[in-house]
C-alpha cells in the first residue's frame, strides 16, 4: 500500500513539473512578444492637413415652412340649382371675373318676368294717383299703399335679378383652377363645391420660430425658400408679417413672407426649406467636415503637431464639442484653438501619438456654399 501511494505521488510530481516547465516556456514566449511589440515602431500615416480658422458665417435661422396661395378659395354654388354648363376644365388659368358654371333657370326667368309685370303696374298705378292727391281727391294713404305695391314689387324683381346673377358662377379674382369637383346635369346645392381657385403669382410662406430667435426677427429681413425639387432653384423675398403670439404648446411663433412666383415653382401645401438672414456675420472656429470622427463616447479629430525628431510630426486625438455646419465646414465650439493643424483627410487611420507624414498632394477646396456638379 505504502508503495502504491509513493508511486502515486511521484507521478504527480512529474506532471506538476512538466506543467511547471511549459508555463515557463510559454511566459517567456509572451513576454518577449510583448518586448518586441513595445520596441517596434507604429507605422506611419499620410494625411492631409488644415490649419483651424475663424471665419465669418452668415447669421442665419432655417426652418421648414408651407406654402400658401396669396388667395385661395373653394368656389361653392350660392343658390341650389342643376348644373347646365361647365365653362372650364381642371387647371385653368382663369382671370378675374371669368364664367366658370351656370346653373339652370328657367324658372327663376318666368317668376322674373311676372314680377317685372306686376312692377310695371305698380308704378302705373302710383303714377295715376300722384296728381289726384295733390287735388285731394284721394287721400294720402292710398297713395301710400301704392307706393309701397311699388316698392314690394321692385323688390321682388331686385330678388330674382340677384339669384339669377348667382347661378352664373364667376372667378372673384385672377388665379389658377384646381380639379373640378360638380359634373353636367349634378343638383348642386347650397355650398356644394365647384372648384378650388388659388392665385399662385403671389404666395406666402409660413414658417415656426422658436421664441428664443423670435427676437431677431424683424419685418424686411431677407428670406431664401428653396423649392426642394432636387434642383438649386430659390425664391427670395422678406418677411412680412409677425405672430402676434407665441403658441403655448411648441413655444413657436409663425412668421411669414410674401413671395414673387411668376414662374410658378411654389405650389400651394408645399413644404419648403426658408432661411432668414438675420443680422452680421458670425465669427466661427471651423474645420472641414472630413476631419471629425463622429463615435458614441465623443467626437474627436486629431491635431498634427511636432515630433520629437527635427522636421517629424505626430497625431494627438483630441476631443472637441461641435456646432453648427456649412458647406464642407463644420463650426469646433470647444476643445480647438486657431492656428492649430488638424488632420483633414486619412484621420480616421490614424492612432493617438502615431508619427505622421504631410501629404504633398494639394487638399481639395473646402467650400461654404459647395455648388455639386451633375456631371
Amino acid at each position: 500500500m505504502n508503495k502504491t501511494l509513493k508511486s502515486i505521488f511521484i507521478s504527480l510530481g512529474v506532471l506538476l513539473l512538466i506543467v511547471a516547465l511549459l508555463a515557463g516556456i510559454k511566459f517567456g514566449q509572451i513576454m518577449a512578444m510583448v518586448q518586441a511589440g513595445e520596441n517596434q515602431p507604429q507605422p506611419t500615416e499620410t494625411v492631409s492637413t488644415y490649419t483651424a480658422e475663424v471665419q465669418k458665417w452668415p447669421n442665419t435661422y432655417t426652418a421648414v415652412g408651407t406654402v400658401e396661395a396669396s388667395e385661395g378659395i373653394v368656389i361653392t354654388a350660392q343658390v341650389a340649382g342643376k348644373v347646365a354648363s361647365i365653362a372650364f376644365k381642371s387647371g385653368d388659368p382663369v382671370k378675374k371675373g371669368t364664367v366658370l358654371l351656370v346653373q339652370e333657370s328657367e324658372n327663376e326667368r318666368a317668376q322674373l318676368s311676372a314680377a317685372e309685370a306686376r312692377l310695371r303696374l305698380a308704378k302705373a298705378n302710383y303714377e295715376r294717383l300722384v296728381p289726384l292727391r295733390k287735388n285731394n281727391t284721394i287721400s294720402q294713404s292710398a297713395l301710400d299703399e301704392a307706393q309701397q305695391q311699388m316698392e314690394s314689387a321692385q323688390g321682388d324683381v331686385d330678388d330674382l335679378k340677384a339669384t339669377l346673377e348667382k347661378k352664373i358662377v364667376r372667378a372673384p379674382f385672377d388665379g389658377r383652377l384646381g380639379i373640378r369637383k360638380a359634373d353636367l346635369g349634378q343638383d348642386l346645392q347650397v355650398g356644394g363645391e365647384i372648384v378650388s381657385l388659388q392665385a399662385t403669382n403671389t404666395v406666402r410662406v409660413n414658417f415656426p420660430v422658436p421664441q428664443f430667435w423670435l427676437v431677431q426677427m424683424s419685418r424686411g429681413l431677407p428670406v431664401q425658400v428653396s423649392v426642394g425639387d432636387g434642383s438649386d432653384a430659390k425664391v427670395e423675398g422678406e418677411i412680412t408679417a409677425i405672430g402676434a403670439e407665441i403658441n403655448t404648446l411648441t413655444r413657436n411663433a409663425i412668421v411669414q413672407s410674401y413671395l414673387n412666383n411668376d414662374k410658378g415653382l411654389l405650389i400651394p401645401g408645399m413644404a419648403v426649406e426658408v432661411q432668414v438672414t438675420l443680422s452680421n456675420p458670425q465669427e466661427i472656429l471651423a474645420v472641414p467636415s472630413t476631419a471629425v470622427i463622429y463615435a458614441p463616447f465623443g467626437d474627436t479629430l486629431f491635431v498634427i503637431e511636432p515630433g520629437e525628431k527635427e522636421g517629424s510630426h505626430r497625431a494627438r486625438q483630441q476631443f472637441v464639442r461641435l456646432g453648427k455646419s456649412r458647406g464642407d465646414f463644420i463650426e469646433i465650439v470647444d476643445g480647438l484653438k486657431a492656428g492649430e493643424v488638424v488632420a483633414s483627410a486619412g484621420a480616421f487611420r490614424l492612432l493617438n501619438g502615431q508619427a505622421v507624414i504631410l501629404s504633398s498632394q494639394p487638399s481639395p477646396e473646402y467650400q461654404l456654399e459647395p455648388n455639386p456638379s451633375d456631371s
